[in-house]
């Protein structure tokens, strides 16, 4: 952005992501004909009761990190300058409660924590603050499913999945420019980066 000042461009990245844990799985009941417990000759307890499946995909990550703007134009400037910052803690926002509620808290601390942004140069901030993340990814994804088995070769599968099974709620920023006026506020459905919980039901038939 300045080429008198390069360091500005030395930024942790974009999509930095300290941490990052994934785990999937399938596990097959051990219930039903041929598994470990075998339900003998009782044909309807092996329909109803054998041949399940458990799947799931759990997800659990840090935050990226986040950096802020300032609606300061100049005549032979064509971009979107940064905002002029006292430095790169205490950016968040306080609390009411143990939680952040968006009705009362403010993602970023309000504006004039950061000072009045000059109107005659460029701003002094870097591209992205390591020390001021969104807030962190924590997803579950399960699948419980099974095979009926109709003729030698027919069989019916059936899946019901669910994404998002807690219904966790992830929660962004609100607008980053230090001159918008409901700067760290969130106002609407694009503040919220986490689907709700979607639930579906599948059948498919092999022949």
């Amino acid at each position: 952005m300045d080429h008198y000042n390069r360091g500005l461009e030395k930024s942790i990245g974009q999509f930095d992501v300290t941490h990052n844990f994934k785990l999937s799985y399938v596990y097959e009941l051990p219930v039903g004909r041929g598994k470990h417990f075998n339900l003998g000759g009782n044909k309807v307890a092996n329909v109803v009761l054998g041949d399940w499946r458990v799947s799931a995909v759990h997800l659990y990550s840090s935050g990226l990190p986040v950096g802020l703007g300032a609606a300061v134009g100049f005549p032979i400037f064509n971009g979107g300058n940064r905002a002029t910052v006292p430095g790169y803690d205490g950016w968040a926002g306080a609390q009411a409660g143990s939680r952040f509620d968006p009705q009362v808290d403010r993602f970023f601390q309000p504006a004039t924590f950061f000072g009045a942004q000059p109107q005659d140069r460029l701003g002094n901030s870097t591209r992205y603050n390591s020390k001021l993340r969104l807030f962190p990814n924590y997803a579950e994804n399960f699948s419980l499913g099974k095979n009926f088995h109709l003729l030698e070769k027919v069989r019916l599968s059936f899946r019901l999945e669910a994404f998002n099974l807690f219904n966790r709620v992830r929660f962004g920023t609100g607008p980053n420019g230090l001159t918008n006026p409901n700067f760290g506020r969130l106002t609407g459905n694009q503040d919220i980066l986490l689907d709700p919980r979607r639930m579906q039901l599948a059948l498919k038939l092999y022949w």
